[in-house]
């Protein structure tokens, strides 16, 4: 499959002479590779003049992957792609083809990322990002797109975290302070997304480098840090990571959103990092999402909690008491306190969870005057029920019959999971890491 040279005349033409090109059987590895450099510099050739489409590109892309040559030499011929992109010096256009058949390949065999990681490719996909930034904003994206995934399925390695320099770091979180259409702009999503799992990969090497001991210095969680010391310059980031948990319904995405959320309720210098009016409106999306949660989310659940406590405790809520009586009903009806006895029970970490965040000092005065309604609600009740009883017997009767469940036993089932789009609702112990998902106490 040797490629030759020579201009096509239009867009069928390149289809054809594509389709002839990657439908030949091949089998020694010698071809096998010549094969790939052949596909690799025809398409880049071509790649500003008739794949100038996303939806080209893809297509493209996809041919090749579905191609016998990839079919049935799957794992040398990601290899080759893999090292073409790490030990040669690439065009953007070759950059842009071999990125989205390692994206699109991915997505659907997490060990191209797995290899990826072993062959050190994710150093390359961020000297790319931040190093090649004048190669355009084609390539940016997808590489953007190539290290998030990387980043979602596995844990990098301790050499690919070292290569994130601190000015990357606030580089992508300018790039979101400038600009401000978030809402009709995916690149802005795909850099929150960036920061986002990077603070998760930080996490996860806490963890790591604490289990292998004094072998190996544990680094600085840049997302973080940056934000501790110059947070006021960077709040756009927090205002569109609450829309984006606002109108997530992706488990993996919301983890990841609560985990950061965590890290900046439980480190003392980013306490009050968020607009007040922002964080009244988390407060609202957190009151949703625990009530609409449905039973098979717990682990979604618990790290809402999880996230609740410091945040009650230690943000702005702690002065303005923002949707006190809304929250002591919620946590009530967490703890499984005032729902009827046929619900399901509550788990000893949802109660155990519940009971935390029923602990912030400001919430206690809540809980004292919802218990003393309650009571003064039994008290009249009661009056008003002994105008009805005829006789002794039948009260008698009726207080036999009473539930004997203690408030532990008190069962607990949530309603279903809203639609996708959800209500509107617009209106430091970092070391810890990952832990605090996973199963804190």
């Amino acid at each position: 499959m040797d490629f030759i040279d020579y201009q096509l005349e239009n867009k069928e033409q390149f289809w054809a002479e594509l389709d002839d090109m990657i439908s030949r059987q091949i089998y020694s590895s010698s071809l096998i590779d010549s094969a790939v450099r052949s596909f690799l510099r025809f398409t880049a050739l071509y790649v500003d003049e008739y794949l100038v489409a996303d939806e080209d590109l893809m297509r493209c892309c996809y041919k090749f992957i579905d191609c016998p040559v990839f079919a049935k030499h799957r794992g040398h011929v990601r290899r080759k792609l893999i090292t073409t992109l790490v030990k040669s010096t690439c065009s953007e256009q070759t950059m842009i083809i071999i990125g989205v058949i390692l994206l699109l390949d991915g997505r659907v065999h997490v060990d191209t990322f797995e290899m990826m990681t072993e062959e050190q490719a994710c150093r390359v996909v961020i000297e790319v990002l931040w190093h090649r930034r004048d190669y355009g904003p084609r390539l940016h994206r997808i590489f953007l797109e190539l290290l998030y995934e990387m980043c979602r399925v596995q844990r990098l390695q301790y050499s690919d975290m070292e290569a994130v320099a601190e000015d990357f770091v606030e580089y992508l979180f300018q790039a979101i302070e400038n600009n401000e259409d978030y809402d009709s702009d995916p690149y802005s999503y795909s850099v929150i997304r960036i920061l986002l799992v990077l603070n998760e990969q930080y996490m996860l090497l806490t963890n790591h480098v604490a289990s292998l001991g004094e072998n190996c210095e544990a680094l600085e969680n840049l997302v973080v840090s940056i934000l501790a010391r110059k947070g006021s310059s960077y709040k756009t980031f927090g205002t569109n990571i609450i829309i984006l948990l606002n109108r997530e319904r992706e488990p993996c995405l919301q983890l990841l959103i609560l985990k950061m959320l965590y890290q900046l309720f439980t480190t003392e210098s980013t306490f009050e990092y968020f607009y007040t009016n922002d964080l009244r409106v988390l407060t609202d999306v957190f009151i949703r999402e625990l009530h609409d949660l449905p039973d098979d989310s717990e682990t979604l659940r618990h790290t809402f909690l999880r996230v609740l406590h410091p945040m009650l405790a230690h943000s702005q809520l702690r002065h303005s008491h923002y949707k006190n009586e809304e929250l002591v009903k919620l946590l009530r009806s967490l703890a499984g306190t005032s729902r009827s006895a046929h619900y399901l029970p509550i788990s000893e970490t949802t109660a155990r969870l519940v009971k935390r965040c029923m602990r912030v000092p400001w919430l206690l005065l809540g809980f004292a005057q919802d218990e003393r309604y309650t009571q003064q609600q039994q008290q009249q009740n009661e009056l008003g029920m002994s105008y009805l009883q005829p006789t002794d017997s039948i009260v008698s009767s009726t207080s036999s019959d009473s539930s004997t469940l203690s408030l532990p036993e008190m069962a607990v089932t949530l309603p279903p999971s809203p639609s996708r789009k959800g209500p509107n609702v617009r209106s430091s112990s970092i070391s810890r890491g990952s832990e605090l998902i996973a199963g804190e106490a």
